[in-house]
């Protein structure tokens, strides 16, 4: 019999990671293959205007400067890199988060066809709540970096709250208000501890790269002291490419991971769980 995580209940901090990497090892291969081919388009656009923007800026850096048409390309690049990656985050956003949903509404049993429609159809209102969640954050960072820390870890329920309780984007922001009162401290704490582990698995990727750069930096110390950009080559770039990647998808980790967090919450202040729970054993008595 197939074993099904329960996501409505009180969790403390260690259950959280224990139960968020216990998921991932149960599920996280349907998971893996379902944003691969959700996401994977917008990720390959992504690679795509990221090694132009490399080989036609930083490839070319002095060429900038000599009245080329560069400067319009390196633009044009990184608008489309910037509208990919949020592309991007709004189909990780929803496959994830539908995922989620259709898992424990089919008690483990997903639908894979019902998570590429959620995922889909949520979209653009994924779009919108990264924007927004972007330019509040943004603000109070600006204002003073304190505020910025504190909205973003509230909004960061915004995300699954918009998806497992289908509100609306100004419903599922206020709401995540209401969900993280006298809860913020510990929500900040898990949110860290799941950052960190997210990090560190990412920069086990990263590691081919870095070791890469430093060896050419020895055996090429005089041409990079005199142009640093001497380093780029298309080894470089696939390195870094096949780096970029895994730390995107592997953001799924921090999107389950505030997942559990949200139902914590939603059980601690609305017995969710708990409610649904009896309900269920009072229709087996009838």
């Amino acid at each position: 019999m197939k074993e099904v995580i329960e996501f409505k209940k009180q969790r403390e901090v260690g259950a959280i990671i224990t139960d968020m990497f216990k998921f991932i090892r149960l599920e996280g291969k349907t998971l893996g293959l379902l944003i691969l081919k959700i996401s994977g388009p917008a990720m390959l656009v992504v690679v795509v205007s990221y090694v132009y923007y490399m080989q036609s800026t930083l490839g070319d850096f002095e060429r900038i400067f000599s009245g080329s048409n560069l400067v319009t390309n390196a633009i044009l690049s990184v608008i489309i890199l910037v509208c990919a990656y949020i592309a991007f985050y709004a189909l990780l956003h929803g496959t994830v988060f539908g995922y989620i949903k259709n898992y424990i509404e089919n008690e483990g049993n997903v639908d894979e066809e019902e998570v590429t429609r959620l995922a889909r159809s949520s979209f653009w209102s994924y779009v919108g709540l990264n924007i927004i969640v972007g330019i509040i954050v943004g603000i109070g960072t600006v204002l003073c970096i304190l505020p910025g820390i504190y909205l973003g870890v509230c909004l960061s329920l915004s995300y699954p709250i918009f998806m497992l309780e289908r509100r609306d984007l100004g419903s599922a922001i206020n709401n995540c208000f209401k969900l993280i009162k006298d809860e913020w401290w510990i929500t900040f704490a898990t949110l860290i501890v799941i950052y960190v582990l997210y990090y560190v698995i990412a920069l086990i990727f990263q590691i081919p790269q870095l070791i890469y750069y430093f060896s050419k930096m020895f055996t090429m110390m005089e041409e990079v002291s005199r142009n640093p950009f001497e380093i780029i080559d298309w080894v470089s770039i696939t390195l870094d490419i096949i780096a970029m990647i895994a730390q995107y998808f592997l953001f799924a980790i921090i999107l389950i991971g505030t997942a559990f967090i949200y139902f914590h919450l939603n059980e601690k202040k609305n017995f969710t769980g708990t409610i649904e729970t009896i309900d269920r054993l009072g229709e087996r008595e009838l």
